[in-house]
């Protein structure tokens, strides 16, 4: 023992880890990964690449003014963070004061609460409505506070993760203009799958910021690369918090090859709808309850027996999002959409275990979940 301690905030916190490590040669659709794997031509880029491409540190500008080009915004409204988290890390590292105060939706992406709270920050949450949905009035009423009480930061997954639901635009502009004075964050990590997209007002809200990823639609998981998008001073703030090489030359390269031959990602878009739309009809038929989605997976509810399928799915080879570490979510699962050949041998196991599902009507469903806190 060294006596040493860490911050007080840190000695409270759980350790964030993937959901399963033992994934190899699995059927892996707990993680909302790209199952197919990343375009045929951006391997054959990387496999091109020299010794002496691997011995220089990265170089950005290039790549920054390409990738600006491609999503319409300017070089300095565009940061590269290693992944989404690290993007989350770096808002963090900019803007939150410990006891600042994050706003989240109640049942979202864990990493906005845990970034903030290893700042030292507060969080205040809002519940889903009977239908899953982000409710405005409550969010409204938690911007309006007496500037003492003032929420520093919004984080909005849109669509969120793990519902898969979309906040409508005109919500999404009544927040913004709320609180003037509060960061707000739209995370577009499924984009790609949605469409749906406030990336060109960041030069009407100076308190918006975007961000996207690599990992999904594109399948570069592997190589962690997003993007943050905001008003240039707001990204300039940032810039100055952020290490001089934040992410790596492979993540740069597969990134612009993919960006550069975009047929593989639209076929991959194309083939998540259908084998959605597949899954959906299976859970309607085995009365499993489910929320709409617009992202490439799908929040369902399978009853008190769902965590003897997910052991039961596993055994199979298939692995599929179960909480199993939380009571209240025990009832859950997100699916991840794969491949079409995935998506059949993932109907045929459900099928055989219709025997271990409750169906619920939508109101029960999801009634466990109308006061759940994190």
């Amino acid at each position: 023992m060294t006596g040493i301690e860490p911050r007080s905030v840190i000695k409270k916190l759980q350790s964030e880890r993937p959901p399963s490590e033992d994934r190899s040669g699995k059927l892996r659709l707990d993680m909302n990964e790209n199952t197919a794997g990343a375009p045929a031509v951006v391997a054959q880029r990387l496999r091109a690449i020299n010794r002496k491409e691997l011995g220089t540190y990265p170089d950005y500008e290039a790549a920054r003014v390409e990738l600006a080009s491609h999503f319409r915004v300017s070089p300095d409204e565009l940061l590269l963070t290693n992944g989404i988290d690290d993007a989350i890390k770096l808002i963090c590292d900019s803007f939150v004061d410990p006891g600042d105060t994050l706003l989240v939706p109640a049942l979202t992406f864990p990493m906005y609460q845990f970034f903030h709270s290893v700042a030292g920050g507060k969080v205040v949450v809002v519940h889903h409505d009977e239908n899953l949905r982000l409710p405005l009035d409550p969010v409204l009423a938690a911007l309006r506070q007496p500037p003492k009480r003032r929420i520093r930061w919004v984080a909005l997954a849109n669509p969120n993760n793990p519902t898969g639901a979309i906040i409508p635009k005109a919500d999404l502009k009544g927040i913004l203009k709320a609180a003037p004075a509060t960061l707000v964050l739209v995370d577009e990590a499924y984009f790609d799958y949605s469409g749906a997209t406030v990336l060109p007002w960041i030069r009407r809200y100076p308190n918006l910021l975007v961000t996207r990823t690599f990992s999904k639609a594109h399948g570069l998981a592997a190589l962690r690369l997003g993007l943050i998008f905001a008003r240039r001073e707001l990204a300039g703030w940032m810039r100055r918090a952020q290490a001089v090489f934040p992410v790596n030359s492979l993540a740069l390269i597969a990134a612009l090859e993919s960006k550069r031959n975009p047929e593989a990602v639209r076929r991959h878009i194309e083939e998540v709808r259908r084998n959605l739309a597949l899954l959906c009809q299976c859970l309607d038929s085995l009365g499993v309850t489910y929320a709409p989605s617009a992202a490439n997976f799908v929040f369902a509810c399978l009853g008190k027996h769902a965590s003897e399928m997910a052991r039961e799915l596993e055994e199979q080879g298939i692995l599929v999002r179960h909480w199993s570490g939380d009571s209240r979510l025990e009832s859950y699962f997100r699916i991840g959409i794969g491949t079409s050949s995935e998506t059949r041998r993932l109907i045929r196991a459900l099928r055989e275990l219709r025997h271990l599902i409750e169906p619920q009507d939508p109101k029960s469903a999801w009634r466990a979940l109308m006061q759940y806190s994190p």
